[in-house]
């Protein structure tokens, strides 16, 4: 029952968001629409950020995941396209639905209801994903395929590249092909693996 019951509320907390993305999720409001008390919420989401963190995480996606980034039979740069191509939402157009949760995260987060809860959930979410980006060159790095120097900032250069093929493919303005998409990230890569 647990894991549904905080479904239960994400669910609750992210109608609320959908009517009202300046909403600031009110413990009250969101324990209402949960057809659930207050200390019910409290429980399962100790503080706003735990919840907003939740809500990123439906979101935008589970924990990413290692993959074959220590498959040595794999070559390096193959490995690390797969685990960074798993952060990407998927390459055909988004259903207006899931654009629509990613818009309304994004709106609540920096819109201009935008709460520091929010801002720092997406900031957990953000260096978890940066976490495993650098725990991936790390693997690589011990597999003398990449260079220890500067695994952090070689990460974030990779995070900021994904991140913008991300927003491309949630915003329908001009979105690049995929051909297109593929030799950026190529090029990031390229990048990365320069000695």
């Amino acid at each position: 029952m647990d894991g549904s019951r905080r479904q239960q509320i994400v669910d609750a907390a992210r109608a609320i968001l959908a009517e009202d993305p300046e909403s600031t999720l009110a413990v009250r409001a969101v324990a209402e629409r949960a057809g659930i008390g207050a200390s019910t919420l409290r429980h399962y989401f100790p503080t706003q950020q735990a919840l907003h963190e939740a809500i990123f995480t439906t979101a935008l996606g589970d924990a990413p995941s290692d993959l074959r980034i220590h498959d040595t039979s794999v070559p390096a740069e193959a490995r690390l396209r797969e685990c960074l191509v798993q952060l990407l939402p998927p390459p055909q157009p988004m259903s207006r639905a899931a654009a629509d949760r990613v818009l309304t995260v994004l709106g609540t987060t920096f819109g201009s209801g935008g709460t520091a809860e929010a801002r720092n959930a997406w900031g957990a979410h953000t260096a978890r994903t940066l976490g495993a980006i650098a725990g991936w060159l790390r693997v690589l790095a011990e597999q003398g395929v990449v260079a220890e120097a500067d695994v952090q900032r070689r990460a974030r250069f990779l995070l900021t590249v994904v991140e913008g093929i991300s927003l491309s493919r949630i915003v329908p303005v001009a979105r690049p092909g995929e051909e297109e998409e593929e030799g950026v990230l190529d090029d990031a890569l390229s990048v990365v693996f320069r000695v």
